[in-house]
C-alpha cells in the first residue's frame, strides 16, 4: 500500500495522484505491478498495490556485494525489457528505472516494475521537441538528453536507464559508483561518457549495453529491437539460445554505427 499525506485543498498532490492512476489504467502486464484502486481517509490518500514479497532488486544486487549471476542478470533484464517494452506500446515512458522501482515476486523468479511516480504518457507515437522536458529521475540513471534537457526527452531515456540497471545487477552497485556527487555524474555524461561496463559481463552483455549508451537518443535502441538481443535470449526458453549476432539481424545498422564513433 502506497500512503501519500494530503494537505487540506492539496490540489496540486490529488492532480498528480489522478494523473499516475491513469497511467495505469488498462494496463495489465506480468512484469508491471499492478494498482488495484485508491482511498482516501482522513488527511491520507491509499493506493492499493500489488503485493511484492521479495523486495527489491536493487536490495538483492547489492546484497551480494559482487552482484548477480549473469545467467540471472539476462533472466531479469529480459522481464525488464518486456515491461519497458509494454509502456512503450502505450506511448507511457518511466523516467525513473532503477533497481529501487523493480520488485520481485514468486520466490525472487519474477520481476516486475512499479512505481510510476515520473511516468507520462506522450501525445502520439512519435515524441515532439520538446514534449518531455526537465531534470526527471535519479542522477546516475539519467540518459544525457535529460541533462541537457534542450530538445526534451522520450522513451529513448528509458533504455538509457535500463541499461544503468543491467550494471546494478551485474556488480551490486549503482552506476557512477566511484562519484558521489550528482554534479560529477552530470559532468560526465555530458562530455560524452557511459556508465562504465563491468568486465565480467559476457561479449554480448557488451554489446548489448553499448546499444543502451548510444548517447544520441535517435540512434539509440529501442526495446523492441533489444527483444531480439541474444544477450536476453538466454534461459528464457526462447528457440534461440546464446549465439554471435549473425550478419541479417537488426543490430548491424547500431553497430556499424558503434564501430565508426
Amino acid at each position: 500500500m502506497k500512503v501519500l499525506p494530503l494537505q487540506p485543498n492539496d490540489h496540486r498532490s490529488i492532480r498528480k495522484i489522478a494523473d499516475e492512476l491513469r497511467i495505469f489504467e488498462g494496463i495489465r502486464h506480468p512484469h508491471l505491478v499492478q494498482c488495484y484502486g485508491v482511498e482516501i481517509h482522513n488527511d491520507e490518500m491509499l493506493m492499493f498495490m500489488e503485493y511484492c514479497d521479495e523486495g527489491t532488486l536493487e536490495t538483492l544486487a547489492v546484497s551480494t556485494e559482487t552482484g548477480l549471476p549473469e545467467v540471472l542478470v539476462r533472466k531479469f533484464t529480459r522481464q525488464l525489457l518486456e515491461a519497458v517494452h509494454a509502456l512503450h506500446e502505450r506511448n507511457i515512458v518511466h523516467r525513473d528505472i532503477k533497481g529501487a522501482n523493480i520488485f520481485l515476486t514468486e520466490e525472487g523468479n519474477v520481476l516486475k516494475l512499479g512505481d510510476f511516480g515520473c511516468a507520462v504518457r506522450l501525445r502520439g507515437h512519435q515524441t515532439e521537441i520538446g514534449e518531455l522536458a526537465g531534470i526527471v529521475g535519479t542522477h546516475a540513471y539519467m540518459a544525457p538528453e535529460i541533462f541537457q534537457s534542450i530538445k526534451g526527452h522520450g522513451r529513448a531515456a528509458d533504455i538509457w536507464s535500463l541499461g544503468c540497471v543491467v550494471i546494478e545487477m551485474a556488480t551490486g552497485k549503482r552506476p557512477w559508483p566511484e562519484y558521489d556527487s550528482s554534479v560529477q555524474i552530470m559532468f560526465r555524461v555530458g562530455m560524452g561518457q557511459s556508465p562504465t561496463v563491468p568486465s565480467s559481463l559476457s561479449e554480448e552483455g557488451h554489446e548489448f549495453l553499448q546499444l543502451c549508451f548510444i548517447h544520441n537518443s535517435k540512434d539509440r535502441a529501442i526495446a523492441s529491437h533489444l527483444l531480439d538481443h541474444t544477450f536476453v535470449k538466454v534461459d528464457m526458453g526462447d528457440d534461440c539460445t546464446s549465439l554471435p549476432l549473425f550478419s541479417n539481424s537488426p543490430f548491424v545498422p547500431y553497430m556499424n554505427l558503434l564501430s565508426n564513433t
